[in-house]
Formats: C-alpha cells, sequence, structure tokens
C-alpha cells in the first residue's frame, strides 16, 4: 500500500488541537454520540491575568490530564517520548509513521512546526507543537496531516517528507538545548469496545460545577490551584481580560482574542446542540424557554466573534463595550437556562 488515508471528520470543536486531533477520529461515528454530549460542559481559563508570565486562555476542561492522554474511550492510545525514539535516524521517521498508519493508527507527532511551509510560523520563530497525521503518499513522499495553516485556519493539507524530517531535527535540537519539555507524540486507533450510553448523573454534575463556578473532575488525583477559574466564574476573568485589551495593557502576555471569543462560541454552541440532542433522544421533552433561548446564545456568540474579525480589519471603538455587554447577558442568561436545564434531568432521573 503506497497511499494510505485513514478516514476523517470535520471536528466540531477546533478552537484548541486537543479537541480537534481526537474529534477528527471519533465524531463521525454514531456510536460516539452519546459519550459526545455527555462531556464538553464544563470551561475554565487562567486566573492570573496579567502577572506578564502566562498567556489567557478560555477552553473546555475535562480534567487536569491532558486530553491526548487516554481521555477518548473509542481511541485506543499509546504515547512515546524523545528518548525512546531517539534510536531512530531522521530519515527512518517517515517509515516508521507509515508503518503505523498501515496499522491503522492516528499519529500526532510533537515537532517544531517552524518548519512546516504550511504553518503561519513557518521560519518566523519555532514552534514546538503536535501535528496530526492521517495518511501518507509513498511515491509522493507526503503525508496528509491537519492543522491551523498560514492563515490560522484549520483544514487537511499536505506536507512533505523532507519538511517533516527537518522539523523533527530542530525539535530534537530544541530538547536538547532545554526550549520546552518533551510533550510526547501519540498514537490513536479507532476502536469501540463498548457502548456508552449517555450518562445523565454526569452531566446533572457537570451543569452543577459549571453554575456553582467549581470542579470536582479527577480531584482523587490531582489537586487544583488558584490559577485557574471555572464555569461561570470565567466571566469574571473574561471580562477583566478585554477591559486590559481595551487598554492595551502591556501586561497582557501573547493576546488572542479572537481564539478566545471563538472558544466562547464553541462553547455555547455545543450547549445548545446538546440540548436539541437531548430533545430528540427523548431524554428531556421539548421547552421553548430552554431550547430557544441556549439557540439564542449561541447565534449571538458567532455573531460577536465574527463583529470582532471585522474590528480587526477595521477598527471599531464600540467592540469592546459591545463585548462586555454580552458576556453580561450571557452570564445572567446561563444561571435561568441551565438551572431548568438541571431540574428537568433532576426529574428524568426520579422518573428512572
Amino acid at each position: 500500500m503506497n497511499v494510505v488515508q485513514l478516514p476523517v471528520f470535520n471536528p466540531p470543536l477546533k478552537g484548541f488541537l486537543r479537541w480537534a486531533y481526537t474529534l477528527s477520529i471519533t465524531s463521525g461515528h454514531e456510536e460516539s454520540m452519546p459519550w459526545y454530549y455527555s462531556n464538553f460542559i464544563q470551561w475554565s481559563c487562567t486566573s492570573k491575568i496579567l502577572d506578564g508570565d502566562r498567556q489567557f486562555y478560555v477552553d473546555f476542561f475535562r480534567g487536569k490530564p491532558n486530553e491526548l492522554n487516554f481521555n477518548n474511550p473509542f481511541l485506543l492510545t499509546c504515547s512515546v517520548n524523545y528518548s525512546i525514539l531517539d534510536s531512530l535516524a531522521v530519515d527512518a521517521w517517515p517509515k516508521f509513521f507509515a508503518d503505523q498508519i498501515r496499522n491503522g493508527y492516528y499519529c500526532v507527532v510533537f515537532l517544531d512546526e517552524s518548519k512546516l511551509s504550511t504553518a503561519a510560523c513557518y521560519q518566523k520563530h519555532h514552534f514546538p507543537h503536535h501535528l496530526f497525521i492521517y495518511g501518507f503518499d509513498w511515491d509522493q513522499r507526503i503525508f496528509y496531516v491537519s492543522m491551523f495553516d498560514n492563515k490560522e485556519v484549520y483544514r487537511n493539507l499536505q506536507i512533505s517528507f523532507q519538511e517533516f524530517q527537518d522539523a523533527i531535527h530542530s525539535m530534537r535540537h530544541l530538547l536538547k538545548e532545554k526550549y520546552t519539555d518533551d510533550h510526547h507524540t501519540y498514537f490513536y486507533k479507532y476502536e469501540p469496545h463498548f457502548p456508552y450510553p449517555f450518562d445523565t448523573t454526569s452531566v446533572i454534575d457537570q451543569l452543577q460545577d459549571y453554575l456553582d463556578g467549581e470542579t470536582h473532575l479527577n480531584r482523587i488525583n490531582y489537586i487544583y490551584d488558584n490559577e485557574q477559574a471555572f464555569g461561570i466564574k470565567v466571566y469574571d476573568y473574561l471580562q477583566m481580560y478585554f477591559d486590559a485589551a481595551e487598554k492595551n495593557d502591556p501586561r497582557l502576555k501573547d493576546r488572542n482574542d479572537l481564539r478566545n471569543l471563538h472558544v466562547i462560541w464553541e462553547h455555547k454552541k455545543m450547549m445548545s446542540d446538546r440540548i436539541g440532542y437531548m430533545v430528540e433522544k427523548g431524554i428531556i421533552p421539548y421547552d421553548e424557554e430552554l431550547v430557544e433561548g441556549c439557540k439564542d446564545i449561541a447565534k449571538r456568540a458567532m455573531k460577536l466573534r465574527d463583529q470582532y474579525i471585522r474590528h480587526k480589519i477595521r477598527e471599531d471603538k464600540k467592540m469592546f463595550e459591545m463585548v462586555k455587554i454580552r458576556l453580561d447577558q450571557f452570564k445572567n442568561e446561563e444561571l435561568v437556562l441551565l438551572q431548568k436545564l438541571i431540574n428537568m434531568l433532576d426529574k428524568k432521573l426520579v422518573v428512572i
């Protein structure tokens, strides 16, 4: 087999690649949908916004461990680090990964993306990052990959074996110089071992955590510090962030306003889609206030993101005021709508 492409699907979440990569494998499989809609409820953000040390981000939260590492029950996961792969000559890496793909494994390789001509950082600055590889053409000497391209659009692309080797070689050098830690390389095979029913109890727990602004996920293994905020409290930190962004506060590290707004939209769309799924499957009855309310939040969140894109092209001095107004609206509306959803799910459990 000189050409192999494993099936990939358009992932429903793209704000961070830890979600996009694994969901691009599983989201096209109907049997994974109950698990998908039972998850991706909580979110978190960094609480130290102006210390100049960490970039502020907001993201879905599913517990402390790395999402790439054994967190999707439909994926058989293996991981290795550069110490294990050190005995492999750089020019042998293409065959090694092609062999894994032949065996049905998707590969997520930790490398220096600045050596890839498809990347936004190409020849600009080192960028240790994970690259998703789902196929190859041995005759053309290319890998089929998914990534954010040089216009920061997530899509499927092709990279040459030579660029791949250059990115590996550079990554080895960066690790030797202690420029970064080794974030490991992962291999995934889709294996649905057992049915995963929709987990009403887990959904209620996550929703309650969200409204309480806390998390109980995986506390048996990790103690949570005060550098993260959860659930409804995230809105307060988003307000602080955009206030600082409006003032161009120099203490903000690596600003990424647009990604934050994109993740806000993904989070609201995910909740709206989940409610639609629960109604469709008869888990909850149709309720116009709940369904249309969450749908409207998602629409306004998408519009807010799109308005910000236009603001980046042609400055709109009212943009930051609009962001703050919308964030307040989303927070206040969710307090009502999500409590209503919890009550509906509680009634479902009592009936069962």
